[in-house]
């Protein structure tokens, strides 16, 4: 069973890794996408400002109340060094307005740039680990 195992991660753990890199690509693409639609839509929304907090490890959350209910949108620490001290700040949001990012927050994310060289590698990962698997069977029938 330990063979077994250790035969198929070998002949197959480059490909899905790649497979999982390009996943993670494609979630990326999608938050920029909805993101880029945000921005275009313009529209405004006021929201209560309850807490921007450190979490560790530069994890910043912004904890505010909008038409009372309460949302927390992970962020970057200088968003919360900005609204510091205010009770209330615009955010751009969705239709639903169940998304919400800074007004400057598209222009100032890369997604659509790292999303794509993350979906590039993991083919890259893929395309290797198929011609290491194709080695591997050369080998063995020789």
């Amino acid at each position: 069973m330990k063979d077994r195992l250790l035969k198929f991660i070998t002949n197959y753990g480059l490909i899905i890794g790649g497979i999982f890199m390009i996943l993670i690509s494609l979630i990326v693409l999608r938050n920029g996408y909805l993101d880029k639609k945000i921005t275009e839509r313009n529209k405004t929304v006021l929201i209560k400002v309850i807490d921007c907090y450190d979490s560790g490890n530069s994890n910043y959350f912004l904890k505010f109340e909008f038409k009372g209910k309460t949302f927390v949108k992970r962020t970057k620490g200088f968003y919360c060094k900005e609204i510091s001290g205010k009770n209330e700040i615009e955010l751009l949001s969705n239709e639903s307005n169940d998304r919400f990012i800074f007004l400057d927050e598209y222009e100032t994310d890369n997604d659509f740039f790292f999303g794509s060289i993350l979906g590039l590698f993991g083919l890259f990962v893929i395309y290797k680990g198929n011609k290491n698997r194709n080695l591997e069977n050369v080998k063995l029938k020789e």
